[in-house]
């Protein structure tokens, strides 16, 4: 990199890894940063996801869905997916409640922890969850499915499903 008359110095940015955490310092062009966020949180993208509730999938217990994601994020290892796209497996169900990740890659996908598959149905509780009104029924829970995709072709998916 070189302009005549001029000092050159590569950019640094102070970003957040996620989204109200800890900050890094990164350095390069806007493009290089972006990569090596996504290589330091794959779900940074988040904020941009599509994502979509109810439709196709029948609803499941919320409060289930809210159980299981601090028992699968506490798994270890880097889940790996085959070639898509929508080649999906369940990585979570009980009580009829599950948890779903599909890859839409031609290849197959790894990555780099369930982490990242459990900030997908934290983000579909997030924004497919409406409490139901009134005072609580007995036998009657708070229902949700939805549906979130990231931007290198894999997705979660929560729904209801014989567990």
């Amino acid at each position: 990199m070189h302009m005549s008359g001029y000092g050159v110095v590569v950019p640094e940015w102070e970003v957040e890894i996620t989204p109200g955490g800890p900050t890094t310092v990164l350095n390069g062009t806007i493009e290089e940063v972006h990569e090596e966020l996504l290589q330091l949180n794959p779900d940074w993208d988040e904020d941009d996801a599509e994502y979509h509730c109810g439709g196709r999938w029948p609803k499941c217990r919320t409060t289930i869905i809210n159980q299981g994601i601090p028992y699968l994020r506490r798994i270890k290892g880097k889940p790996r997916n085959g070639p898509g796209p929508g080649n999906c497996g369940r990585v979570s169900c009980s009580f009829n409640s599950a948890i779903w990740w599909c890859n839409d890659n031609a290849k197959s996908k790894t990555l780099n922890s369930f982490s990242s598959i459990v900030d997908g149905a934290a983000f579909i509780v997030k924004k497919c969850y409406i409490p139901d009104r009134g005072p609580p029924v007995p036998g009657k829970w708070n229902m949700l499915s939805g549906q979130a995709f990231r931007n290198s072709k894999w997705n979660v998916i929560v729904r209801k499903d014989k567990c």
